[in-house]
């Protein structure tokens, strides 16, 4: 419901107050900005006097260890007061003192519930700038949890009543809540919202769902035209603002290093093909694009060769190689003849701040996987691996970011072996417990039907690991009354196939994968699976990223210099991280009929 503000005809006075004060304080409004007396005096003037009146000496004593810097002594404070019994000013005032204590002390759910008390519905009846200073404290406590349209939707609500001075503030900490949304709320939001708030919205869809740099200048300049008077028409967010330097920046001609010979070459073509149908469908819509040059990597021993050649032939920009010793080569040079964006990851940090890297690693799935478990609403997990490479790696990106968030990891099993998954699965689950306790009580009380339960600390599994171990993992844990744990897995897991036969017994799993192969709405996944029917299967995932690397190196600047920066891919919604590599957040599907459909929107967004 739309709350309006209005100035209160009350006023704040400063009269004498406490000890040694002639009056005592009636209302809130009569009680001094600058306290003449120390918490402990307060206190004890509250101590001597009964109702109404203690309770107003109360909480100008919260307030007072507040100022203080001393959040937990203003909430052993306000515990003395009875919020029901004060009046309507009064209930406000502890409200906003129990929100800011909370959220100074790092609980946030409870700053949550104190600054929705209904008191607050009549925060009109306020002085102005208390009520200013009460919605941008509601702000900052929808930020701390998680919340950031709303918390953005706050701030635009108050931007036109703030002074001057603290407007430029006021939008930048607009801009920063909806650079933290997801582009998936930014975009159901935006269908019902009006005014200023629309535009906010609008212009963050286009840093976000435009997939190319020139589209999105030419959908910039349309939001202008539109929100001529906008507040963020005059001063564009510094992102904002730095596309259109992109833009006008951006290289003419770059070159392609694959490796077309050789084993490689199949992904080199993929990669080659997903690149060129980008830049071709955004040359079909008008968009002038730069000039390219293909380099076979294959025929340099010492990588740098290739780039020192592209730039005497005047490329600008290098996208790849894509083999991961030519990467590590780049990786370990301080410097570079022209910016490079590579098409794999190296393992040792990167040395130039010229130099990025892109690829479909293992362990953006297992990040995800951990994030959407968390969403989930799980909180203690184990996880399945196998001891190949990929497969390790994916378990510690998990297990990472698992206890990262403060999650708990309740046991890791390999599940290498088939003839032991069995009896891993049933040791993990604690099944023969629950078997041997079953019997016990079968013993006691006769002929009782019993059924063994698996463990009760455990919420869910993650799996990474192969089509085959998989089909075996599903299967299991029905034979051990555990049918209904979700299993979060990487897309090794299963195989992309339309008829579903290929992944029987995987019915529910739950399966990291890239937009492209998995909801099809990219405007140009009709065309390249046209073209070439192989983009539809797992080859789809190199084309996805040659598409993706076409529409995203031109911001890799942006993305270094704005870390918040996050684009909507064929492969996932990339950001970039302080090394420049390229992170994705995968979309999520379920096994259904064999067939992996998209998954439902995450059930939990917190406990």
């Amino acid at each position: 419901m739309p709350r309006t503000l209005r100035l209160s005809a009350l006023a704040l006075t400063l009269s004498a107050l406490l000890a040694g004060c002639a009056s005592t304080p009636q209302s809130l409004d009569d009680l001094p900005r600058t306290p003449q007396a120390s918490v402990d005096e307060i206190l004890k003037d509250a101590d001597r006097r009964e109702g109404a009146e203690a309770n107003l000496l109360r909480l100008h004593a919260a307030q007072t260890a507040l100022n203080a810097g001393n959040p937990e002594q203003t909430q052993k404070i306000l515990q003395r007061v009875p919020q029901s019994d004060l009046p309507t000013d009064q209930q406000i005032r502890f409200s906003e003192l129990q929100a800011t204590s909370a959220l100074a002390l790092g609980e946030n759910p409870r700053a949550l519930r104190a600054i929705q008390h209904n008191s607050l519905q009549q925060l009109d009846l306020r002085p102005v700038e208390e009520q200013l200073r009460i919605q941008q404290l509601r702000a900052d406590i929808l930020e701390a949890n998680n919340q950031p349209i709303e918390a953005a939707q706050e701030r635009v609500y108050i931007d036109g009543l703030l002074p001057a001075g603290r407007q430029a503030s006021n939008r930048q900490a607009i801009w920063e809540s909806l650079s933290a949304a997801d582009t998936a709320a930014l975009q159901q939001a935006s269908k019902n919202a009006s005014g200023d708030y629309a535009g906010w919205l609008e212009l963050a869809l286009i840093t976000r769902t435009e997939r190319n740099l020139d589209l999105q200048i030419r959908a910039l300049q349309t939001w202008k035209e539109e929100h001529p008077n906008h507040p963020a028409a005059a001063q564009l967010p510094q992102p904002v603002q730095q596309i259109e330097s992109l833009h006008a920046s951006r290289p003419t001609h770059i070159g392609l290093l694959l490796p077309f010979n050789g084993p490689l070459a199949g992904a080199a073509q993929a990669l080659r093909d997903g690149f060129l149908a980008a830049q071709y469908q955004a040359q079909s819509e008008g968009l002038e694009q730069p000039q390219v040059t293909l380099y076979d990597s294959t025929q340099y021993a010492q990588v740098v060769d290739a780039l020192n050649q592209a730039q005497s032939e005047g490329v600008q920009w290098m996208i790849g190689p894509l083999e991961k010793d030519k990467v590590a080569q780049l990786a370990s040079a301080s410097s570079l003849p022209l910016p490079t964006l590579a098409l794999n990851y190296a393992e040792q940090p990167a040395a130039g701040s010229t130099f990025y890297q892109f690829g479909l690693a293992p362990e953006d799935e297992a990040r995800s996987a951990a994030q959407r478990a968390w969403s989930d609403g799980h909180r203690r997990v184990a996880t399945l691996s196998t001891h190949d490479d990929w497969s390790q790696r994916a378990n510690r990106a998990f297990i990472t970011e698992w206890e990262g968030m403060g999650g708990s990891i309740i046991g890791q099993e390999l599940v290498d072996q088939p003839a032991a998954v069995a009896n891993q699965m049933g040791e993990l689950l604690k099944i023969q417990q629950s078997e041997r306790r079953a019997n016990r009580v079968k013993g006691i009380l006769g002929n009782v039907l019993t059924q063994p339960t698996p463990r009760q600390d455990l919420d869910a599994l993650f799996l990474a690991a192969t089509p085959l171990q998989a089909r075996q993992i599903k299967p299991t844990l029905a034979f051990q009354y555990a049918a209904d744990l979700p299993v979060y897995a990487t897309s090794h897991s299963y195989q992309i196939d339309p008829s579903g036969l290929q992944n029987a017994d995987l019915e529910g799993l739950l399966i990291a994968e890239i937009p492209w192969l998995l909801d099809h709405n990219d405007p140009l996944y009709g065309a390249v699976t046209g073209n070439w029917p192989q983009a539809s299967g797992a080859l789809g995932r190199l084309y996805a990223m040659g598409v993706d690397t076409q529409r995203v190196f031109a911001r890799l600047p942006q993305m270094r210099q704005y870390p918040d920066t996050r684009i909507e891919g064929a492969t996932g919604t990339l950001s970039l991280d302080q090394g420049g590599r390229i992170q994705r957040q995968l979309s999520w599907g379920e096994i259904q009929n064999g067939v992996l459909e998209p998954a439902p929107d995450s059930s939990a967004n917190a406990l």
